[in-house]
């Protein structure tokens, strides 16, 4: 327990100060419109740092930051003036032709740099895992600022943001403010992208934001909902990323949308009326009836007419139920079967006690002979070859239960299937 807080505290820190401010630029980017307007400026960004490192620079360098807000703040410029442009085309097909062009400069420079798709892979996902100290105070200190020169000018700034035209203010003044929000704005994404990641980045901005829209319309309580629902998101990523070994910055993302998932679930079932609560709650249980029995009839039918194929619903029922491909073999095919599986186990215990006995010598300071280390990587490829021998002996049996499984569960469980959907859809009708 203490080996995870000492690492993902730093993290985590570092994801409320990036909830704090980015939910809050969020809720601007709503209210006018441009959700891909963090996109286009991210992209902008990770094209500087691009040009920076095809230079020889790093990217989080003095020189790198450099070129990243040169780049977003020309973006800043072409967002300012999408408003006029608005006239003639949308402001959302104009920031999506930004992000492409953006995009494909981003690759035209990487193809040139040498560990190019290693710097495209950390721009995308970031490494949010690696904030220091001095990371953290520096993120706070600039953020304090931006955020203390919103709150400065909050009223011509969200005046600007709920307006497409704002009463008593000329064209250049609402041209003035809306560079001052894209620059601010820029800044911000310029420092967080190095860091977090593209993707990251942007579901800071706009889940958040996009939460407390679902419960509120006033600005005061979509940020506190916002604020709230990012942290909460950002602990379970980070708790998730380390419970289960998956990539820091692609869990918190997946967090945040089932943040969001849960949000709209609760205001369909919940947060309405008595009458609206209980139509869409009907709505919700044949939805998810109608899904579980097209999972079903998809299933049977690929079990059907290709048996041989992975089956991942096939094999979940047999996990779940204990009621294995054995069941449908000869008595010396499933003596066969169930004997590759022990010992396809007992090998992977012999490899799993090998690694551990590696890993335990290189992190005690107890270092292996040259020796026992290629004895020991000799055992391992011989057990891991033993133990893929014996899984495949399973899979060729499985596959031979599986073409008799497919009449005696497949067919039936089709024809069930299809009787259900159609009963759902006369009740639907009705």
């Amino acid at each position: 327990m203490e080996d995870a807080l000492s690492l993902l505290l730093l993290p985590f820190a570092a994801a409320v100060v990036f909830v704090l401010i980015h939910a809050y630029f969020g809720v601007h980017v709503l209210r006018r419109n441009v959700v891909f307007a963090d996109l286009a400026l991210a992209q902008l960004s990770a094209l500087g740092a691009t040009v920076a490192f095809a230079n020889g620079y790093a990217p989080t360098s003095a020189a790198g930051f450099g070129y990243a807000l040169v780049f977003t703040a020309i973006g800043a410029a072409l967002l300012t003036l999408s408003r006029g442009v608005a006239r003639y085309v949308s402001r959302e097909a104009f920031v999506g032709i930004l992000y492409v062009v953006a995009t494909a400069a981003t690759i035209l420079v990487v193809d040139r740099s040498p560990q190019g798709a290693e710097h495209v892979k950390r721009i995308l996902i970031g490494s949010i895992l690696t904030v220091g100290p001095a990371d953290l105070a520096k993120f706070t200190a600039l953020y304090a600022a931006i955020g203390a020169l919103h709150w400065w000018l909050r009223r011509p700034l969200l005046a600007v943001s709920s307006a497409s035209r704002p009463q008593g203010q000329s064209a250049i003044a609402v041209s003035v403010w809306d560079f001052v929000f894209f620059l601010s704005f820029g800044i911000v994404v310029t420092s967080s992208v190095t860091t977090a990641g593209v993707l990251l980045v942007f579901s800071f901005l706009i889940v958040p934001a996009v939460i407390g829209t679902i419960f509120s319309r006033q600005v005061s309580v979509i940020l506190t909902i916002a604020w709230i629902a990012g942290i909460v998101a950002s602990a379970a990523g980070l708790a998730g990323s380390y419970v289960l070994d998956l990539p820091t910055g692609a869990a918190m993302v997946a967090a945040f949308a089932i943040a969001l998932l849960i949000a709209g679930l609760a205001k369909a079932l919940v947060f309405v009326d008595a009458a609206r609560r209980a139509a869409n709650r009907r709505i919700a249980a044949r939805s998810v009836i109608a899904s579980a029995m097209a999972v079903v009839l998809a299933s049977s039918l690929w079990l059907i007419f290709n048996p041989a194929a992975d089956q991942p619903l096939v094999s979940m029922f047999e996990v779940a139920t204990g009621f294995g491909p054995e069941h449908f073999l000869s008595a010396g095919d499933r003596d066969i079967y169930e004997s590759a599986g022990r010992d396809s186990v007992r090998f992977q215990a012999e490899v799993d006690r090998l690694n551990a006995r590696e890993k335990s010598a290189r992190y005690e300071g107890v270092p292996l002979p040259d020796d026992e280390i290629r004895r020991i990587a000799s055992y391992q490829q011989s057990f891991n070859e033993m133990a893929r021998g014996e899984r495949f002996v399973q899979d060729v049996l499985r596959s031979k239960a599986r073409t008799r499984e497919r009449w005696a569960v497949g067919l039936p469980a089709a024809l069930i299937a299809i009787a259900g959907l159609g009963m759902l859809a006369r009740r639907i009708r009705r």
